[in-house]
């Protein structure tokens, strides 16, 4: 290589290493922050189990947890402790969710998402509200998200423990399964939180009527505040049947006929309790 070409490769080099150097260096001294005071926090905080692990394995395992996942790894194992290291590894191709669950959840997410295979692979399936459906909901959730889906997933994450026991009662109850599994009403859960699940249970009865739950269905924000009347509702759907069918099935010429019987035979008693009276007045 002759000196041009020699000076030519020394000033590209320059200028790529310069470009490199003023693109990332802040960036990759950040992570490497990240990582070194998460090893740092871990070793202490864990000092049992980072003994056990030996640090400069364990500290190779968070490098390479932080590589993978992030800002999540790192998360996972600082609340996990390095526990999370093995979580992670063992859950394969669900490692993506169990580190999430545990960043965001601690050892509640380890619990009930990472170490459960089945429902690792219910929050695969429904993502973020489905890991918040099972964490919040724990024995309650694993068989409604299974059974209601992605809108029972995001129904649960919206909803307290108290209202996920109402809305797992409804479906278990055979007067109210079908309303339980209604999209609709699941997206009403999902939009009004608990206040939607409180006045569904208090109104179990009216709404398992198809009509009134239609109604409430329609525009269910009058009810839930107040300013509409669930009962008038299902008062209206109930009378109007029974009027309808007593017109189309009653025949006017024999009900006139009867009334004016009735009418006659009321005419006859009363001529004849005032004779009665007359009579016994004269003796």
């Amino acid at each position: 290589m002759n000196s041009l070409h020699r000076r030519r490769a020394t000033y590209y080099a320059t200028v790529c290493a310069g470009v490199a150097s003023f693109a990332f260096p802040a960036w990759a001294d950040v992570k490497t922050a990240a990582v070194r005071e998460t090893i740092e926090y871990v070793t202490k905080t864990f000092s049992k189990e980072a003994a056990e692990e030996g640090a400069d394995l364990m500290g190779r395992k968070i490098e390479q947890l932080a590589a993978k996942h992030g800002d999540d790894g790192l998360a996972a194992v600082r609340k996990v402790g390095p526990q999370a290291l093995g979580l992670a590894e063992k859950a394969g191709v669900h490692g993506d969710v169990a580190v999430r669950a545990m960043a965001r959840y601690g050892d509640d997410g380890a619990e009930w998402i990472a170490k459960r295979p089945k429902n690792l692979e219910l929050a695969s399936r429904y993502g973020d509200d489905g890991i918040e459906a099972l964490v919040k909901h724990k024995e309650v959730a694993e068989p409604l998200v299974q059974e209601l889906g992605e809108q029972g997933a995001k129904a649960l994450a919206k909803i307290g423990p108290q209202q996920g026991r109402q809305l797992a009662m409804l479906a278990a109850d055979p007067s109210t399964a079908a309303m339980a599994r209604n999209p609709q009403l699941l997206d009403v859960v999902a939009r009004y939180g608990d206040a939607g699940m409180n006045f569904i249970w208090k109104h179990k009865g009216a709404l398992a009527v198809s009509a009134t739950l239609a109604a409430f269905l329609a525009d269910p924000q009058p009810f839930i505040d107040g300013t509409a009347d669930l009962a008038q509702i299902a008062g209206e759907n109930l009378v109007k049947p029974l009027a309808t069918g007593i017109g189309q099935r009653a025949d006017w010429t024999v009900l006139g006929i009867c009334l004016v019987s009735a009418l006659a035979l009321l005419a006859v008693l009363r001529s004849y309790w005032r004779h009665r009276e007359e009579v016994r007045r004269a003796t």
